[in-house]
C-alpha cells in the first residue's frame, strides 16, 4: 500500500491560509508519504543428506506424522524456529516421506514502512527546490532469514541471520525546472 498525504498547513490550507510569504515558505507545502509491504514468508523445505543410492545431491527427510509449528515471536525461537525432533534423516536406500515444501512451517513475513517528508521550494516562475527526508524500514522492524533446513547440520532449525536492512535515513535536495 502506498499513500500521499499533502500537509495542511500554509496559504490556502486549513491551518495558516494567511500566514505571510516567509512563514508559508518554512510550514506551507509539505508531503507526508509512505509505502507498506506485508507479506507471509514463502513454506520452508526440509532436506537430508541422499540415502537413496540414487545420484541425487538430497533427499527428502521422514516426518513423524505430527507438525514441526511452533508458535510465539521469532526472536523467541532463534534458535528453535520449528520443532526439529519431528524430523529425521531416512535410513540408509530409503526415501524419506516428507513433501517437498510444508505448508504450515514458513519463513519469517515481510511487516515494512518507508516513510518520507518532502516539500518543494520556488526558486524562479519554473525552477524549484525539493527537499526530502526519506527513512527505509523507519521502525526497524526486522525480517529473520530462513532457518538452517538440513536434518543432519548441527544448526538444524537455527535461524543465523537477518534478511533485511536496518532503518537507513537519507536526505537530500533536488532541483527541478
Amino acid at each position: 500500500m502506498s499513500y500521499v498525504y499533502e500537509l495542511p498547513f500554509g496559504r490556502g490550507r486549513k491551518f495558516g491560509s494567511g500566514s505571510s510569504h516567509v512563514v508559508n515558505a518554512v510550514l506551507g507545502g509539505w508531503q507526508f508519504n509512505g509505502f507498506v509491504s506485508l507479506q507471509n514468508g514463502t513454506p520452508l523445505a526440509i532436506s537430508a543428506s541422499n540415502t537413496s543410492g540414487l545420484f541425487a545431491a538430497n533427499t527428502l527427510p521422514n516426518n513423524s506424522g505430527t507438525s514441526g509449528k511452533l508458535t510465539g515471536p521469532v526472536t523467541d525461537r532463534l534458535n528453535a524456529y520449528f520443532d526439529r525432533a519431528v524430523f529425521s534423516q531416512p535410513r540408509a536406500f530409503e526415501f524419506g516421506n516428507l513433501a517437498s515444501r510444508l505448508p504450515d512451517i514458513r519463513n519469517d513475513g515481510v511487516r515494512n514502512f518507508d516513510l518520507s517528508l518532502f516539500k518543494d521550494f520556488p526558486v524562479t516562475e519554473r525552477a524549484r527546490i525539493q527537499f526530502r527526508a526519506e527513512f527505509l524500514n523507519a521502525f526497524n522492524t526486522p525480517r529473520f532469514g530462513s532457518p538452517n533446513t538440513s536434518v543432519t547440520s548441527s544448526a538444524f532449525g537455527v535461524i543465523a541471520s537477518q534478511a533485511n536492512a536496518p532503518r537507513q535515513i537519507q536526505f537530500g535536495l533536488k532541483v527541478l525546472w
